[in-house]
């Protein structure tokens, strides 16, 4: 999974917000969002980022797994990522 060519991003401290520049909708998550879409730019599996978030926040790491899943399969329902 990678982000789509046509998606910009602005990474901050309180989130992200995604351009899609195709259709011009604006998309934004939380810092945890961010930190998914970090991954996903950095070449980075789900199971890699779920790792690296379970790892720096403590939290279950089935827990994560899930809610990151569910996060890319948002994106992916609105064409900001894709398929290598």
């Amino acid at each position: 999974m990678k982000p789509s060519a046509h998606v910009r991003s602005s990474i901050n401290d309180d989130g992200v917000v995604l351009l899609d520049i195709a259709t011009g909708r604006i998309f934004s998550a939380n810092s945890i969002g961010a930190r998914i879409w970090q991954g996903l730019e950095d070449g980075l599996s789900l199971s890699a980022i779920a790792d690296r978030l379970a790892a720096e926040t403590g939290a279950d790491r089935a827990v994560v797994e899930r809610d990151a899943a569910d996060f890319v399969t948002t994106l992916r329902a609105r064409a900001l990522v894709n398929e290598p």
